[in-house]
């Protein structure tokens, strides 16, 4: 979070500029809200993300962070940081933008519903991994900003998500139409590690698809019933984006077929009981739908 200071600026002068700061936020803070649920919780959560940056004497984001606060309290609805703004590593831009595409989904979809505090938190939690991430001096300040949007988004996810409906009576399929096909990649105990047995099953789903040419590739997250249900939650959503960052890397677009969803404990393949170390439970199913 900190950045480095010049070390012949006064003391005095930092001083006055950590006070100007601290007395912006205290009109943030006091500001009333105007807005919707969505707004006010957005609010919220950009006054901590500004604070804690104001606390670490990191005015530049303090800054940035109050001033979406700002614009929350006047019930601007204005979605997370663009990945492009800042300037990340190669290396971690498609993972953050398939991240932040979840995010703008979410908000889509619910943000008028009574899930607006858990996808506020999940936006503020998407721009603090995507600034600590831009810095990338703090690794353990970049995982705190990951988890805390991964554990935002799975409880969204398990809140929002329906029962599933039963499956209606199946119409006549049309001639040579194509049936699904399934593809499972297999995960070591509470790891989203690719290991080399998962790369050759999501490859040999890589090449069918790129035969075939599905509409949709569906990447669905699995946990087995070891751990706490939000934690399931996230570590299937973990496996699900690590499964589709790597057939996006292959040729994949996102935008074009891949889909990522999070089941955690739902939909075991083995069934067992509660708090049951079962590897065939802890999987992702790369499905090509036609």
């Amino acid at each position: 979070m900190k950045k480095s200071l010049n070390i012949l600026t006064a003391l005095s002068v930092a001083g006055l500029l950590s006070a100007c700061v601290s007395y912006d936020l205290d009109m943030v803070a006091a500001q009333p809200g105007t807005g919707n649920a969505f707004t006010d919780a957005l609010h919220n959560e950009y006054l901590l993300l500004a604070l804690a940056e104001d606390h670490e004497d990191d005015w530049e984001d303090a800054k940035f962070f109050a001033e979406r606060a700002m614009n929350a309290a006047a019930g601007m609805d204005f979605g997370p940081q663009e990945v492009k703004e800042r300037n990340i590593p190669e290396a971690n831009r498609k993972e953050l933008g398939f991240a932040r595409s979840s995010v703008i989904n979410a908000i889509a979809t619910g943000r008028l519903g009574p899930n607006a505090g858990h996808i506020a938190r999940a936006q503020a939690k998407f721009d603090c991994w995507l600034q600590e991430q831009e810095e990338n001096t703090q690794p353990e300040d970049i995982a705190k900003c990951r988890a805390e949007f991964e554990e935002s988004m799975a409880a969204l996810m398990a809140k929002a998500m329906p029962a599933p409906e039963p499956a209606p009576a199946p119409a006549p399929a049309p001639a040579m139409k194509m049936e699904p096909r399934t593809f499972v990649v297999y995960f070591d105990h509470d790891s989203a590690m690719i290991d080399q047995l998962a790369n050759v099953a999501i490859a040999n789903a890589l090449k069918e698809a790129k035969a075939t040419s599905p509409k949709l590739v569906l990447v669905g997250g699995h946990a087995d019933t070891t751990g706490n249900v939000v934690y399931n939650n996230a570590l299937s959503q973990r496996r699900a984006l690590a499964v589709a960052k790597v057939l996006m890397d292959g040729g994949l677009t996102a935008k074009k077929m891949v889909q990522t969803a999070m089941f955690g404990e739902d939909f075991n393949a083995v069934k067992t009981g509660d708090n049951v170390n079962n590897r065939g439970n802890r999987r992702v199913e790369i499905t090509l739908k036609y």
